[in-house]
C-alpha cells in the first residue's frame, strides 16, 4: 500500500508558495473586503422576494411569531435551520422585510471573501491570491447569492471554510484541524446537502504526500462526513409531507429524445472488431491501452460517448508514457490513430443518422441521447459562473495529462481540481440530466482556486522559458564589455510585473464586468415583481367572496397572507402535491391546485363566487407558456373573460380579473350605496 501511495505521490509536484503576506498585501486585502461588502449591501433591498426566497421567509416568520420554523401547511421546514434563525433574528432587530431577510446572506458573503484569501494561500503567491480574492468579491453570481435570502451563499462559504481547515491540517499535521473540518462540513450539509460532494478533498493531503497515515485519517473523515450526510438527509426527508410524486406527463429530467432500447447484440458484436483495431493502432504500447481503446468503441456503440472519450484519453496517456517494454516512449503513430478516429466518427455519424431517421428528436436531443449517463451537463453549466475560469481549469487538466504522458510531474492543483471539481460534477450527473447552475455552487470555489493556480503555474513556466531563451541568445552574441544579459534585479522586476499583470487580467476576465452592474444594483428588469402585484391586489380591497388565484402561491401567501388556489400545470406541480380531503393541495401551503384549463373554466362558471383575481408570475419566463401554463391554462387566460388589469414592473408579472356574476355583483354593490 505504501509503495502504491509513493507511486501516486511521485506523479505530482507540490507547488506550495513560500512566505507570508506582508503589510501591503494585508492592506490590499482590507480594501478588497471593503469593496466586496459595499457591493453586497448596496442593492440589498432593491427588489421584492423572488425565486425560492419564499421558502425561507415563510418559516422564518413563523419562527419569529410562534417559535418554530414551520410552513403554512404545518410541517417543520428542515433545510438551513441555522439560517432561518438568523433571518428571524434580523427581522426582529430591523423589522420584517426584504433587507432584513437578506442581511445574514450579505454578512456571510463578506466572510466568503476573507476565507477565500485564507484558502488561496495553499496554492497562490500573494499577488495571485489577491486577484482570486478580488474575483470572488466582485463575481456577479456571488454578489447575487449574497443579496438573496437562500442558503447557497452559506453552501459556498462553508465549503471554502472546509478547504481552509483541510489545508491547515495538511500544513501542520494537527488532527484538531481535521476534526474541525468534519464538524464544519456537517454544519454546511445542514445548510445544503450538495456540500457532501466536496468531501473528496479529504484525500488530497494523503495522496499528494504519499502518507499512508494521512490517507487513513482522510478516509475516516470522509466516512464521518458521509454518515452526517445520510443522517441529516434522512431527517430532512422525514420532515417533508408525502408528495404524490410523478404524474403522467410530468417533465422528465433526462435527454428528451425518444429512442428504442439498445439491443445487447450490438455492443457484443463490436468487441472483437474493437480489439483487433485497437491492437493494430496501439498494440506495441501494452495490453492495457489496447483494452481501453477497445472498450471505448464498445461504449460508443452503447451510447455512452463521453465515457468512451475518457477511455481514449486514458489509453493515449498510458501509451505515450510507458511505450514498448524494450524501447523508450515516443510519439504514437499518427496514421494509425487517424484510422481509429475515423472509425469513431463513422460510428457517431451512423448512430446520428439512424436516430434522426427514426424521429428520435432534434439534433440537440439526439446528441444528448448519445452522451448517455452520467450527464455531462453539470460540467457544462459551470461556465455560467465564469467561462474564463472553466476554460482555464479545463486547460490545466489538459496540461496535466500532457505532462503525465511525457513522464513529467503534474502540478498539485490538477489533483485538487480532480477531487474538488471533476469527480463531484460527474457524481451530480448521475442523479439528474439537466441541473440548474446553482447545484454546481459547491464546486465553484475549488474551480476558481484551481483556475488561478493553473494560470499562475502557466505564467511562471512561460516567463521562465522566455528568460531562458533571452539568456541563450545573449550568450550566443560576441562578448562585449559589461554584464552578460539583464541584471538579476531587472529580471526579478520583469517577473513581478508580468505576474501582476497576468493576475489582474485574469481577475477581470473571471469577473466579466458586463454583468457586474446588474448584480450590484438589482432592478425589476432582472427580477419578478411579486411584491408589486400583491400590493396592487391588496389596494383593490377584495371582498370576502372574491377569489385569489396565484401562479406562485407561496410568494403570494407571504405577501397577501392567504391564497385560495394555486394555478399551475398539474404535471409540473406533481412533485409538490399531496392529497387532502379528496383534492390535490400544495405541500407547503395546503393551497388547492387548479391544474388545467378545464378546471380554471369550471371556477369561472361558478355562480356562488365573487370576482376572481389571477396573479401571474414572472419566474421562468421562457417556459411559463408551455410548462407552467400547460394543459390549456394559457389559452383560458387569453380568453375574453379575463381582463388584464395590472402589468408588473418586470413587464411579466400580470394580474387578471374575472368579474363577479351579475346577481352577486349587484348584491355586492348594494351595501356600498347605503
Amino acid at each position: 500500500m505504501q509503495g502504491i501511495l509513493r507511486g501516486v505521490s511521485s506523479l505530482f509536484e507540490d507547488t506550495r508558495p513560500c512566505g507570508r503576506p506582508d503589510r501591503r498585501t494585508l492592506a490590499l486585502l482590507v480594501l478588497i473586503v471593503a469593496v466586496g461588502a459595499l457591493v453586497r449591501f448596496w442593492g440589498l433591498g432593491n427588489v421584492g422576494l423572488h425565486g425560492d426566497e419564499k421558502t425561507m421567509a415563510l418559516p422564518a416568520m413563523h419562527l419569529l411569531q410562534y417559535g418554530t420554523p414551520e410552513m403554512p401547511s404545518g410541517f417543520l421546514y428542515p433545510r438551513a435551520v441555522a439560517q432561518l434563525y438568523l433571518i428571524a433574528g434580523s427581522a426582529r432587530a430591523f423589522g420584517p422585510g426584504e433587507w432584513a431577510f437578506r442581511l445574514p446572506s450579505a454578512i456571510c458573503g463578506v466572510l466568503l471573501i476573507i476565507l477565500t484569501f485564507m484558502a488561496g494561500r495553499r496554492f497562490l503567491e500573494p499577488r495571485w491570491n489577491l486577484a482570486l480574492t478580488a474575483a470572488v468579491a466582485l463575481l456577479p453570481a456571488f454578489i447575487e447569492d449574497a443579496q438573496t435570502a437562500r442558503m447557497y451563499v452559506f453552501l459556498v462559504t462553508g465549503v471554502t471554510g472546509f478547504m481552509t481547515l483541510l489545508f491547515a491540517w495538511e500544513r501542520t499535521g494537527r488532527s484538531g484541524y481535521l476534526i474541525a473540518a468534519v464538524v464544519e462540513m456537517a454544519v454546511t450539509i445542514e445548510f445544503h446537502t450538495l456540500a457532501i460532494f466536496a468531501a473528496w478533498l479529504c484525500f488530497f493531503p494523503g495522496l499528494l504526500g504519499g502518507d499512508r497515515r494521512r490517507l487513513g485519517q482522510g478516509a475516516i473523515a470522509f466516512a464521518a462526513i458521509a454518515a452526517a450526510f445520510f443522517g441529516l438527509n434522512h431527517w430532512m426527508a422525514a420532515q417533508y409531507p408525502h408528495a404524490v410524486g410523478v404524474l403522467a406527463g410530468t417533465p422528465v429530467n433526462a435527454p428528451h429524445a425518444v429512442a428504442s432500447p439498445l439491443h445487447p447484440i450490438w455492443p457484443l458484436a463490436m468487441v472483437l472488431p474493437a480489439l483487433a483495431l485497437s491492437w493494430y493502432v496501439i498494440g506495441a504500447r501494452g495490453v492495457l491501452p489496447v483494452l481501453l481503446l477497445a472498450g471505448s468503441l464498445v461504449l460508443q456503440v452503447s451510447r455512452l460517448d463521453h465515457v468512451a472519450l475518457l477511455l481514449i484519453v486514458a489509453a493515449l496517456v498510458l501509451a505515450r508514457r510507458h511505450g514498448a517494454p524494450a524501447a523508450r516512449p515516443g510519439p504514437l503513430s499518427a496514421a494509425r490513430l487517424a484510422i481509429y478516429f475515423a472509425v469513431c466518427a463513422l460510428l457517431a455519424a451512423g448512430q446520428i443518422a439512424y436516430l434522426l431517421a427514426h424521429h428520435a428528436g432534434t439534433p440537440a436531443q439526439v446528441l444528448g441521447l448519445l452522451l448517455g449517463w452520467p450527464s455531462v451537463r453539470p460540467i457544462m453549466t459551470m461556465a455560467w459562473y465564469s467561462g474564463a475560469a472553466a476554460l482555464l481549469a479545463a486547460g490545466g487538466l489538459a496540461a496535466g495529462l500532457w505532462r503525465l504522458a511525457h513522464r513529467e510531474r503534474i502540478p498539485d492543483h490538477v489533483l485538487f481540481l480532480t477531487l474538488g471539481v471533476w469527480i463531484p460534477l460527474l457524481q451530480i450527473g448521475c442523479f439528474a440530466w439537466d441541473v440548474p447552475p446553482r447545484y454546481d455552487e459547491a464546486q465553484i470555489l475549488p474551480l476558481l482556486l484551481a483556475a488561478f493556480a493553473a494560470a499562475q503555474w502557466a505564467s511562471a513556466a512561460l516567463l521562465s522559458r522566455t528568460l531562458n531563451v533571452s539568456s541563450i541568445r545573449a550568450s550566443a552574441r560576441p562578448r562585449m564589455a559589461g554584464p552578460e544579459g539583464p541584471p538579476p534585479r531587472m529580471a526579478s522586476g520583469t517577473a513581478l510585473g508580468f505576474g501582476t499583470s497576468a493576475a489582474a487580467a485574469l481577475c477581470v476576465l473571471v469577473i466579466g464586468p458586463t454583468r457586474l452592474h446588474a448584480a450590484v444594483d438589482p432592478t425589476y428588469a432582472s427580477y419578478p415583481d411579486h411584491k408589486g402585484a400583491a400590493e396592487f391586489v391588496r389596494s383593490l380591497h377584495p371582498a370576502p367572496a372574491d377569489i385569489i388565484v396565484a401562479e406562485d402561491d407561496l410568494m403570494q401567501t407571504y405577501y397577501l397572507g392567504h391564497v385560495d388556489y394555486w394555478l399551475q400545470d398539474r404535471a409540473t406541480a406533481a412533485p409538490f402535491l399531496r392529497k387532502q380531503g379528496g383534492r390535490w393541495v400544495d405541500v407547503y401551503t395546503d393551497t388547492p391546485l387548479i391544474g388545467s384549463g378545464a378546471q380554471l373554466e369550471r371556477l369561472v362558471k361558478r355562480r356562488d363566487r365573487g370576482a376572481i383575481y389571477v396573479i401571474g408570475s414572472g419566474e421562468n419566463p421562457d417556459d411559463r407558456s408551455t410548462l407552467m401554463r400547460g394543459l390549456g391554462i394559457a389559452q383560458v387566460l387569453d380568453s375574453s373573460a379575463f381582463h388584464l388589469i395590472y402589468v408588473g414592473r418586470d413587464r411579466l408579472t400580470d394580474v387578471w380579473k374575472v368579474d363577479a356574476p351579475q346577481p352577486l355583483a349587484a348584491a355586492a354593490r348594494g351595501p356600498h350605496r347605503r
